[in-house]
This record gives structure tokens, sequence and C-alpha cells, in this order.
């Protein structure tokens, strides 16, 4: 059964506004069946079909690219020139929304002429936020906290073990009815195969499964972090994974393109004081169950370790927090300065509005957190820029309420975009 995704409202824009989209992603996010709510006529490429299309394409290109519009064509990387077929054909029609583009994120793109750029715009969709899969009840909203709507006194649906079992699970749509055994079965199969088949399908470079498994795993031990190359390096290095830096930047490039990692970025505001902003992203995975299978924890592992639950719920809330924003025109960063100030998460609005977020597991980091949060609002110059729209703690707590000192506390399983 589908689930309706925030990102269909980006969509239906973009499908008012470009000719051609494509949407890109991590493989089993439900590229397809999101375009499919929005298609009138369909061309499902698979190996065994491919030769037939691709002569189609060669022999009779205005039947392949005929109405009705919008046209989905999935799995397009299996003939790459359906990309400038589509390019070049968008030129010659007046309307909008013509084609749908999706497929394996391991899509080679380099095997194409042209970026599209102006003509074939790009969206990503992610695996299921916790509102989208039903787990958060979205009594709290961030765009409503952008309008200065104040949080009501409001228990949350969720507890700390609900937030356990949905970091092993993750936001993918087949697997949100499983338990956690087949949740979990099924990532395993799903890492299995990005290894030994998907990592190689996107460069004409062969990647060696062994090390790529131990990168992943040194990345998941450095979940959250700002760890460098040169620490992913060390940390290589004592499990006998002898690598060098350029390999491994090769590999964590492949990642990247397979939107499996996705680096959280700095963000560098205006303020008071010359303080020095670091610059160095912190890591994270697309969704918290890939860092999860590949160390083998479970719900119960997490519920007997905090601190690595802790940041593994980071990065949960750093998914749903990308999902949030993007849906509402924002984008999410991260703050930390040479003082060694540190904001787990900014959210910027594309027009200037911007809030500031830590993110707590537990009820006794709140006055640490919030402190933090209003020391760093103090360093904003507030000419250049605006006053922060709010300040908030995303917890694993029960209740989200307004504390005396004004910061919120929001429960992960209450918000939504």
């Amino acid at each position: 059964m589908y689930k309706k995704r925030l990102l269909e409202k980006t969509l239906n824009q973009y499908l008012k506004t470009f000719k051609a989209i494509s949407i890109v992603g991590p493989k089993f996010c439900g590229k397809t069946t999101l375009a499919e709510q929005f298609s009138k006529s369909a061309i499902y490429l698979d190996p065994l079909n491919k030769s037939d299309y691709k002569t189609m394409l060669q022999l009779n290109k205005k039947e392949f690219l005929s109405p009705p519009y919008p046209k989905l064509i999935d799995e397009w990387q299996l003939i790459p020139e359906v990309w400038d077929q589509i390019r070049h054909e968008v030129d010659h029609i007046e309307d909008r929304g013509l084609f749908l583009l999706t497929g394996s994120s391991a899509a080679n793109l380099e095997k194409t002429e042209h970026s599209g750029a102006g003509r074939i715009a790009r969206l990503m969709l992610r695996p299921m936020s916790l509102y989208e899969s039903g787990v958060s009840n979205g009594e709290i909203s961030l765009s409503k906290l952008f309008e200065g709507e104040k949080i009501e006194y409001t228990k949350s649906p969720s507890k700390v073990e609900d937030y356990a079992i949905n970091i092993i699970k993750g936001g993918w749509p087949e697997s949100i009815y499983d338990s956690e055994l087949q949740a979990n079965n099924r990532m395993r199969s799903y890492i299995d195969a990005l290894l030994k088949e998907d990592i190689n399908k996107v460069t004409s470079k062969k990647y060696n499964e062994n090390k790529a498994r131990k990168i992943l795993e040194s990345l998941a031990r450095a979940t959250g972090s700002e760890a460098s190359n040169k620490k992913i390096l060390n940390d290589l290095s004592y499990f006998d994974t002898s690598i060098s830096e350029n390999t491994l930047i090769d590999y964590l490039d492949v990642l990247n393109k397979l939107y499996i990692i996705e680096d959280l970025k700095s963000w560098n505001p205006n303020l008071r004081s010359k303080t020095i902003i670091r610059s160095t992203p912190a890591r994270f995975f697309v969704d918290p169950s890939i860092g999860a299978s590949v160390l083998n924890l479970s719900s119960s592992k997490l519920m007997k370790d905090f601190e690595t639950f802790g940041l593994f719920f980071e990065s949960l809330v750093i998914r749903d927090l990308r999902i949030y924003a993007e849906s509402i025109n924002g984008e999410i960063f991260r703050y930390k300065d040479k003082t060694g100030l540190e904001i787990d998460a900014i959210v910027q609005l594309y027009d200037g509005r911007w809030g500031a977020i830590e993110i707590k597991m537990g009820s006794h980091l709140f006055d640490e957190a919030a402190k933090k949060l209003q020391s760093f609002a103090s360093k904003i110059d507030t000419k250049k820029m605006s006053e922060p729209s709010f300040l908030g703690i995303i917890s694993a707590t029960e209740y989200g309420y307004q504390r005396e000192d004004g910061v919120y506390v929001i429960p992960l399983g209450l918000l939504k975009d």
C-alpha cells in the first residue's frame, strides 16, 4: 500500500516548472512508486528488454518518447542515451512536466553528453521520515515554528524503544510493516548487493568488497562526527585494512554517487566577532539503518548502550530534518567554531529565516543544551541576519513544551514538516 511522501508537494511544483525531472536517491527508497503517482504513461527498462527498447529509441524515437505526459522512464540508465535524447526532445515541446526519469542510484551520468541543466531538474528522495511512516503523529510542525506558533504541552506517542527499533528498521518503504528481524535481514541483503554489485556499476573502476565493507564500518563508528579522511584511515589501520588516502577518496566518492552517505555541511553565518568557523562536514548515512546494519546492531543492543544509541538517534533526527526542511524550502547544516561551540543542526529556509537545534535523548542534558543554543544565538550579528525563528532541543523524551528560557523541547515522535 502506497504511503504519501512529503516530496510529492515539491514534485508537483517541479512538474509545473520544468520539462523533465530526474528523481534520484538510494535504491529501494520508493522513487518509481512515487513517480507512478504522477505519470500517465511509462516505459519500464530492465536487462531483458533493454535491447528491444534501445532499438526502438534508435529506429522509432517518436514512439519511445510519445505521450501521454508525464511519461515515466524507469531505470533509464540502462540506456544512457535516453538522457540526451530527452534533453534534446524537450527543446522542441512547449509544455512542462513531460518526463519523469527514475533509476538505480548507480546511474552513470558520466556516460551522458550533457548535464541537462535548465531542462532536467533533479529531486532527491530519501527513505521515509518517521512522520511519513506513521511513527510521528506530527503534532509539532517545523514550518509552524518558523511562523512563530507556540508549542503546547503535548505527549509523544513514541517511547525510547520505538526509536531504537526505527533506527534498525530504517525508513525503507518495504520494511515499514516488517518485524525487526525481517528488516534486519533485508538490510543485510541490501548491503551485500551494494558491495558485490552496485558499487561496480557506477564507474569503470572496480572496487574491493572487503575494503568497501571496512570503510562502511568505519563510517558507522564515526556517525555524526567530523571524522577526517586521516581519522578514517587510522581507524582502518587497526583492522589490517591498508589503503591510501586517494583510494579512500575513491571509495567515498562512489558511496556518495550511490546516495549511501550524505555529509552534513557547515553553516557560515554572520557573527558579531571574528570567530573562525570550522568547515569540516559531519559524517552521516542517508538512513541510520545502514550504519546500524554494518555494525550488527539491534534495538536490544542499543537499549544497553546509550552512548551508541545517542549517535544513531542523532542520525535518525538528521535524516528526518533533511526531509522536513526540504519540504518547506529549506536546508540543514551544522555549526562548530574554534572555541568548541557546536550546534547539531541549523535549519535555514531560502528566505533567510533560521532556527537552531540541539539533539539530546534525555532531559538531564536539556539545561546544558539550552545554554549552548542561547550562547550561539548571542553570537549572531542580527544587523546582518535575522534573529532565530526558534531554538529547540529534539529529544527521545515523552513531552513537548516550551521551557521558561524560551527553548522548545521537541520529541522526534511529534515532529513533521
